[in-house]
């Protein structure tokens, strides 16, 4: 009797054992197949996560180029800036030093008129002649200057025609006035090229 259940203990021991490893094997297929199932949504935003990653990185490069070339204006900028100051202060520089020299060709020319005009009276050619001998640049420079400066108070001016031979210097000795208030009270006529019968203010003494 013992023999037999020895015996049937013995044919049940590989029976039990393979219904075993059918029950462990089936057990870790199912876990095996669940955690696939859940692997595969991690794997998925895993993926997604790195296409976001790829593209921020790319966007951020985007970024810094962008950056760059703004930089690069922005220098390129100040260059220009730089450059318009220094012409600016070397226009301002030469506008004072040819605003001095203009200034300076008509105190010139001034005196020299009027030194012409004292030494006694000449015929109208000689004192066309003699007024001929300042420079046409001299000439240009005070009609710009008159130009440019506004008109002096004339109080009760009068008019005067222009007659053959008549110039500046000589109506200023005519009529007892000075030649700069002559050259100020018409700011717009050119000494230089006077016509018979043009009227020009003429001061008050």
């Amino acid at each position: 009797m013992e023999d037999d259940l020895n015996e049937s203990s013995s044919s049940m021991l590989p029976v039990a054992l393979t219904v075993l490893a059918i029950a462990l094997g089936g057990a870790g297929l199912y876990f095996g197949m669940t955690a696939n199932q859940r692997l595969d949504p991690l794997s998925e935003n895993m993926e997604a996560s790195s296409g976001s990653a790829a593209r921020v990185e790319k966007q951020l490069a985007n970024f810094e180029t962008k950056l760059a070339e703004l930089s690069a204006q922005n220098d390129e900028l100040k260059k220009t800036v730089n450059r318009l100051r220094v012409y600016s202060s070397q226009s301002e520089r030469d506008a004072k030093q040819a605003l001095s020299g203009v200034k300076a060709n008509r105190e010139e020319m001034v005196k020299l008129v009027e030194t012409l005009n004292q030494s006694g009276p000449k015929s109208p050619r000689a004192e066309a002649a003699s007024v001929s001998v300042v420079s046409d640049q001299t000439v240009e420079a005070v009609t710009a200057a008159n130009e440019a400066s506004s008109p002096t108070n004339i109080g009760s001016a009068t008019t005067y025609n222009i007659q053959s031979g008549d110039n500046f210097a000589k109506i200023a000795s005519a009529k007892g006035i000075s030649l700069q208030a002559l050259l100020d009270a018409n700011p717009g006529v050119d000494p230089r090229a006077l016509q018979i019968g043009q009227a020009i203010n003429i001061p008050a003494n």
